[in-house]
C-alpha cells in the first residue's frame, strides 16, 4: 500500500511540473521558493523575451469560471507587475568586509 502524500508533497510535485513547463516555454532559470508563504512559489527568467514571471502554483482545484475571483485572491502577487531595472551583483568579501559588487 502506498502511503498517502501530504499537502506539501502534492504541492511540490505540481511545482516540479510547473517548473518543467516553464523550461519548455523558454525559461533558462527557474527558482523555487521552498515552503513559500510569499506571493510567488516560482520565479522564472526568460532572457530571450526579457521577462521575469512570478508564479503562484495551485493544483488543488480548477480555476473559477469568473477569473475576477482569481485575480482578487492573488492581488498580492499582481502588485509586482510592472517594469523593473535588473542589476546583477555578486556578494563577496572585499578588503575584509562583505559587499555587493555589480557584474
Amino acid at each position: 500500500m502506498t502511503p498517502k502524500r501530504t499537502s506539501y508533497q502534492k504541492g511540490y510535485i505540481i511545482e516540479l511540473r510547473a517548473k518543467d513547463d516553464l523550461k519548455k516555454l523558454g525559461a533558462n532559470l527557474v527558482i523555487r521558493s521552498s515552503r513559500s508563504r510569499t506571493p510567488a512559489d516560482l520565479i522564472a527568467f526568460f532572457p530571450d523575451t526579457k521577462e521575469i514571471w512570478l508564479v503562484q502554483v495551485k493544483g488543488y482545484r480548477e480555476a473559477p469560471r469568473d477569473l475576477s475571483k482569481l485575480k482578487e485572491k492573488f492581488k498580492d502577487l499582481a502588485q509586482f507587475k510592472g517594469q523593473y531595472t535588473v542589476k546583477t551583483k555578486v556578494f563577496i568579501k572585499r578588503k575584509g568586509r562583505y559587499t555587493f559588487i555589480e557584474v
